[in-house]
């Protein structure tokens, strides 16, 4: 309580427009019923993550196929030894694939979505 003028003011919750405290507010809020999903947003939601995950796997295995082929070939193929002096040029084939990998997860995202429209409504 604050004293103002000699008299004491109690601090109290404001109303809010239609007369209900924020409490009551909530729990109008609370017993809404939720929004529910259409079957067709449901297998949408699936299929793209599907395909997301996918996309993951096949950025993952392409990478690893980049490596796998580069450093078979220079060191096995050509047999080349790994020189200090050339590791930041081998590094740098690595971040290389590493980005190509990525540029496919990045592709695969919004290339698959309008196929995931397609499946689901052709279903």
């Amino acid at each position: 309580a604050k004293a103002q003028d000699g008299a004491a003011m109690e601090m109290q919750p404001l109303k809010s427009e239609d007369g209900a405290d924020g409490d009551e507010k909530d729990k109008k809020k609370a017993n809404l019923p939720k929004k529910e999903k259409s079957v067709l947003q449901g297998k949408l939601t699936k299929l793209a993550v599907q395909i997301g995950k996918a996309g993951l796997l096949m950025s993952a295995i392409t990478v690893i196929i980049l490596v796998l082929y580069f450093v078979i070939d220079t060191f096995w193929v050509q047999k080349r030894p790994w020189l200090a002096e050339c590791t930041p040029i081998y590094i740098q084939y690595f971040v290389k694939f590493f980005i190509i990998g990525v540029t496919v997860l990045v592709v695969a995202v919004p290339e698959g979505l309008p196929l995931a429209v397609t499946i689901s409504l052709a279903y």
